[in-house]
């Protein structure tokens, strides 16, 4: 078939614009829709470029899957070393915020972390802003944190990251596991966590899933305990615990650690327990104890450590 001289030029031209201008290539796994904790499904576009992240769990997670320069934005408790285990590497954030709404749709986002427990009309706020928020449960158990990980990793495509991530979290329990190989059933301690509150971490919690992953039984939820209940003195005495922890860090900073453990291990009521009799009485770094991310693993070596010395070295 023979082209007139208007055609070929046509076709030409098409050709050379092809050459010259390229297709964009869309990102590799976008778009994307990933329900969240509230049972929103949320659906992003492209890559997300501006990432806010309004949860210390969700701050510790991001540092390690994505460049410095994805992250707008981090929880106001990121600093504090006393609950954080990024705050190095949060101080050089210029911003920290903890729920401004007009800040956050001013910094114009592409990925907002929220958690679970933020109140529905903020968050219903920001989506009505066109703001995309992923709401976001913290881990009680190392099960929801491979599912945080592996939601968080897939929403800012780093999946690859995020299960070095998970990896690196297993080899730490392993390593623990096969310390405590040794240890038989009746040989694991029994332990109480006590705060500032006098109330206890029992089933449920992510302390209690520490525990067993350190070859402790938490003895609170032995006697059928859930939640976060509060314990009186005479309790205390009935659980009689093997080892005590203590917190280390308070969230308004009017409470002593120290104080409050000799305030404990003096007290006559007390005198009694066995973990005070063998000095088993111990401040946790609340930054492992209390974390809802990777470094939960941390807090599962810190306990089998205070547990059994000679196993841990």
């Amino acid at each position: 078939m023979r082209l007139s001289l208007l055609t070929k030029t046509i076709l030409a031209t098409v050709l050379l614009v092809g050459f010259l201008i390229p297709v964009q290539a869309a990102d590799p796994g976008y778009p994307l829709t990933l329900k969240d904790a509230s049972g929103f499904q949320l659906t992003l576009s492209a890559k997300p470029k501006a990432i806010i992240s309004l949860t210390l769990a969700t701050d510790e997670i991001l540092v390690d899957l994505v460049d410095k320069t994805r992250i707008k934005a981090m929880n106001i408790y990121s600093t504090d070393a006393g609950i954080s285990n990024v705050a190095e590497f949060a101080k050089t954030f210029p911003i920290k915020l903890s729920g401004e709404k007009e800040k956050i749709i001013e910094l114009k986002p592409d990925l907002v972390f929220l958690a679970d427990w933020k109140e529905p009309e903020f968050i219903q706020a920001l989506r009505d802003a066109k703001v995309p928020v992923f709401v976001f449960k913290a881990p009680d158990n190392f099960e929801d944190l491979k599912t945080a990980v592996t939601q968080i990793s897939t929403l800012v495509g780093e999946q690859a990251k995020g299960q070095a991530l998970l990896t690196a979290v297993n080899q730490k329990l392993d390593s623990v596991a096969a310390k405590l190989k040794s240890l038989k059933p009746e040989q694991k301690l029994t332990v109480l966590s006590y705060t500032f509150y006098g109330s206890t971490y029992a089933k449920g919690t992510s302390f209690d899933s520490l525990v067993e992953k350190a070859g402790l039984v938490n003895i609170a939820t032995k006697a059928g305990m859930s939640g976060w209940p509060q314990l009186s003195k005479e309790q205390i005495i009935q659980l009689d615990p093997d080892m005590i922890t203590m917190p280390s860090w308070s969230y308004d900073g009017k409470s002593d650690p120290n104080k409050f453990l000799a305030d404990f291990v003096n007290d006559p009521v007390f005198a009694g327990l066995k973990a005070v009799r063998n000095k088993r009485v111990f401040v946790m770094q609340d930054r492992h104890m209390a974390a809802t991310s990777q470094y939960m693993a941390d807090g599962v070596e810190d306990l089998a450590r205070a547990a059994y010395p000679t196993l841990l070295k």
